[in-house]
């Protein structure tokens, strides 16, 4: 049987369930929330069952929980979940001549008119939308209601008021899409794929050119969100997922006549980005979870095979590696279907034994042709793939990567010179990628200690970009060596160790840090003892400092049942053992640090891979450094390479990148001018009693227009429903600030309300109140400061990962005709004998009691952009500069 007609058939049989019985609809929006979804017991998700509304299953223990924070987490994959089922549905009906397909898929898409638009758009996380909390959830859903509705009306299935109601639902859709542009993201490539489908539903030419064609649409993000060696700027995990809203877009594309991938040049680069995933993957065919990646996620995923079936057939596969990639895929043993945003085809089902290309969905069925073109066999190699600046040593099952180039925009981590190690079926070294975004754990798979990357005086790396000096590979022996803020990392591949040495220089002493987050089961084999030693970080727990017997080398054996790894570690300094959260809902984990001081520091390290310890010395004599296993191999770093003595022979290894890759902001920071903030002198504080009195009033800084506001669904309610004048004040130990904030309605957040557990954004932000910030040197004080409910007191904390203590604010406030004061003093642990360099800034955050996130909020700095995802952070490149005026 061809593979058409088996995947009709397949899908026919899917189907089955759904003919049979109407699946819930749900009347409620899809809420995000800390604990929706979320085992209470052990943390883990909950199972999505499309069948199951009220009833949500934990895998790992059983219980089964219920309560209408789990019910608004299950709304989101059922809303999603339905509009795929339409697009299957009808899509059995217009290929198969299945009626009874086609009465269901259109009762689905009946359904949702007028519920669609009674659902609020408010409250949400990331961009208007009425079913969902994010704009980009609301173009996937779109992008199958329409589907499912063209295949209808083409085939003739589909009554007038039908039509009439998806017309309705695809106008208000574009209108909430089309004003939430996010530039270049991945998010971006969905909202531009569903506005071409909208297009195209109403034969909008002039829609179709702007999504197709215009800057953030589908030529643009191939184009520019892409690399030219077709690697996406957000790491693995968001590569595949704006591949697949890229795809769907092109298919769309292709219906209006726009039959852009004709051009060589545009189908060549397509080819690019659908391989990159393979030129990256680890030898367990997983993707490395760098940057926001899930990580342990299986490229064979039914959700990835159809990413490659469909992009062969869009953009053809001449030398057939796309088809050989795809073969080797289909021998990975078949996993059960994880739940993806972009595809619930598997929701509630087992998994095959074996995956072909029949049990795909509906979307393979419309663009995969019968006969499968000639494929040539899989063999992937080392590489150095400049858009990231990420380098791969492959060597038999062995792959060891170093990361270098940008961080990766909003999902990039400070995590240069991270070393990733796979060897022998084990992941010794890993990348762990990022678990759910709604838990605190979050920020610590955000920080550079939750990688294998150095820190330097105990701060998580600045997001800027390392660079990448020279990869190289002869034979068995290979290398990769970067920079970045001081630091030079260079790794060696030999045939059963690696050797790593990161070097530390400045004109000033630090400490410097490396960890290892070694798999297994982590025993040190030197002589020693333990002794507990203070580690200031909130994920970490155990912290203890290892004293040797004797200088000299340490030795680390790192166990997986039979197998292990050993670290030869050498260098002058600490060797601290601590625990943290190890892999994503995997609980805690050992990791090692080793810490050195001074104006230099080097830590040379061999990775022992061989299977029982063959590296019995490592010996480093100025810039020659020994290993010793069942030879001696001999290491010298040469002016531009590096030459390795091993067995009677010299390798020299040179590679030379010579003008390192600059990488564009995939979203373009738009920044506003910087303004001059007046800090009038008093030779005597204010009385900083909620009232006026004291300040000297000389230097109004005003916020109250649409350019200084962050918006949420509404726009700027104009300055007489949100405004605020603020006044500076100073003398050498302080600044003063009175704030009058104009807005009639107050929503004030009580110090003792319950958590919210909406993500793991503080509260306060939900609240009427202010963010302040003051600057100077590259340090930043930033505080949240929200009036006391039941009194005149500020509630203060510090805000997002600044430096702030809340004991540096005081200050009282009161409420006034026009809405509420607040007068504080902020005391920074400087003085302020020195004016030159003072940044400051000021945010007022807008909230009302009938919501459940806050509308928005007036930056004086310049806002004119969206108040998603700000949190209670600021960038301080927004600041202006703070004058103080004698």
């Amino acid at each position: 049987m061809v593979t058409g007609e088996a995947l009709l058939e397949r899908l026919t049989e899917r189907a089955q369930p759904v003919l049979a019985k109407m699946p819930a609809i749900p009347r409620i929006k899809a809420l995000l929330s800390s604990d929706g979804g979320v085992c209470p017991e052990d943390g883990s998700t909950l199972v999505f069952d499309p069948w199951s509304p009220h009833q949500h299953r934990c895998a790992r223990c059983n219980g089964v929980y219920s309560g209408e924070r789990h019910d608004g987490a299950w709304a989101k994959y059922q809303h999603l979940w339905l509009s795929e089922r339409a697009a299957h549905l009808a899509t059995v009906a217009a290929l198969g001549s299945n009626e009874a397909a086609a009465e269901r898929a259109a009762a689905i898409l009946r359904s949702y008119d007028p519920p669609y638009f009674e659902l609020p758009n408010r409250d949400n996380v990331l961009g208007p939308s009425h079913l969902f909390f994010s704009t980009y959830l609301e173009s996937i859903w779109v992008l199958n209601i329409i589907a499912a509705a063209t295949q209808l009306r083409t085939t003739n299935l589909m009554d007038e008021e039908l039509i009439g109601s998806i017309d309705r639902i695809a106008d208000e859709a574009a209108s909430l899409i089309g004003e939430f542009n996010e530039g270049f993201s991945n998010r971006q490539t969905w909202h531009a794929a569903a506005l071409t489908a909208i297009a195209a539903w109403f034969e909008d030419d002039d829609l179709a050119r702007q999504a197709i064609e215009g800057r953030t649409g589908l030529l643009g993000h191939l184009a520019d969100g892409f690399g030219e060696d077709g690697t996406w700027f957000e790491g693995e995990n968001y590569h595949l997922f704006a591949l697949r809203g890229l795809l769907v877009g092109l298919g769309w594309a292709r219906s209006m006549g726009a039959e852009l991938l004709e051009d060589e040049a545009v189908a060549s680069h397509l080819r690019a980005a659908l391989m990159a995933p393979a030129r990256t993957a680890l030898p367990d065919l997983t993707f490395p979870a760098r940057k926001d990646s899930r990580y342990g996620v299986s490229l064979a995923q039914p959700m990835y095979l159809e990413l490659w079936e469909v992009g062969r057939s869009l953009a053809g596969d001449p030398d057939g590696v796309i088809g050989g990639w795809l073969n080797a895929l289909y021998q990975v043993p078949a996993q059960p279907a994880l739940t993806f945003d972009s595809y619930l085809h598997e929701a509630a089902e087992p998994p095959p034994s074996q995956r072909t290309r029949a049990d795909l969905s509906w979307w393979t069925l419309l663009h995969t042709p019968d006969e499968q073109p000639e494929a040539t066999e899989w063999k992937p190699a080392s590489v150095y793939l400049p858009s990231p600046g990420l380098a791969i040593l492959r060597n038999g099952s062995r792959y060891a990567s170093l990361e270098c180039g940008a961080t990766g925009g909003g999902h990039g981590h400070p995590d240069r010179l991270h070393l990733t190690l796979h060897a022998d079926g084990v992941h010794w070294l890993p990348d762990f990628g990022t678990g759910s975004y709604v838990a605190r754990d979050l920020f610590w798979y955000r920080s550079t200690l939750s990688h294998n990357a150095p820190l330097v005086d105990g701060k998580s790396q600045p997001l800027e970009s390392a660079v990448a000096q020279h990869f190289d590979q002869k034979g068995d022996w290979g290398w990769m060596h970067g920079t970045f803020e001081g630091c030079d990392r260079t790794v060696v591949a030999g045939p059963s160790y690696l050797l790593d040495i990161l070097t530390f220089s400045a004109a000033d002493p630090h400490q410097v840090e490396l960890a290892w987050h070694l798999a297994g089961e982590i025993r040190i084999e030197t002589p020693g003892s333990w002794e507990p030693v203070a580690f200031e970080n909130e994920f970490v727990t155990n912290s203890e400092r290892f004293v040797p017997s004797q200088p000299g080398v340490i030795v680390v054996r790192g166990a997986m049942g039979a197998r292990q790894c050993r670290l030869h570690l050498l260098f002058e300094g600490d060797l601290l053992r601590m625990r943290a959260p190890g892999t994503p809902g995997s609980g805690p984990a050992d990791f090692l640090l080793c810490r050195a001081e001074g104006a230099l520091a080097r830590m040379t390290t061999v990775v022992d891979l061989s299977p029982d310890g063959r590296v019995t010395r490592l010996v480093r004599e100025g810039e020659r450094i020994t290993v010793t296993h069942e030879g001696s191999d001999q290491h010298v770093s040469l002016l531009d390479g590096w030459q390795v003595e091993t067995g009677g022979s010299i390798v020299k290894l040179g590679g030379a990148i010579r003008a390192a890759a600059t990488t564009a902001p995939m979203i373009v920071f738009d920044r506003p001018d910087v303004l001059t903030a007046p800090a009038a002198w008093v030779s005597e504080p204010p009385a900083l009693d909620g009232t006026p009195d004291g300040f000297d009033q000389s230097y109004p800084l005003t916020l109250d227009t649409e350019l200084q506001y962050r918006r949420s669904e509404e726009p700027y309610p104009g300055p007489e429903s949100l405004s605020a004048t603020a006044f500076l004040n100073w003398n050498d130990e302080a600044i003063f600030l009175m704030v009058e904030v104009v807005k009639p309605e107050l929503a004030i957040r009580p110090g003792n309300a319950p958590p919210l557990t909406l993500d793991n954004e503080v509260d306060d932000i939900h609240s009427d109140g202010l963010q302040v910030y003051l600057a100077r040197a590259g340090r930043v004080l930033g505080f949240l400061v929200v009036p006391e409910a039941n009194g005149q007191g500020l509630r203060v904390r510090t805000a997002g990962e600044t430096e702030g203590i809340p004991g540096m604010i005081e200050g009282s406030w009161s409420r006034t005709d026009e809405g509420y004061r607040v007068t504080l003093v902020l005391r920074p642990d400087w003085y302020l004998d020195d004016p030159e360099g003072l940044k400051f800034d000021l945010l007022i955050n807008e909230m009302y009691a009938d919501r459940q996130r806050r509308a928005g909020q007036l930056v004086w700095s310049g806002g004119n952009g969206w108040v998603y995802l700000q949190g209670d952070r600021q960038d301080p490149r927004r600041f202006g500069v703070l004058e103080l005026v004698p």
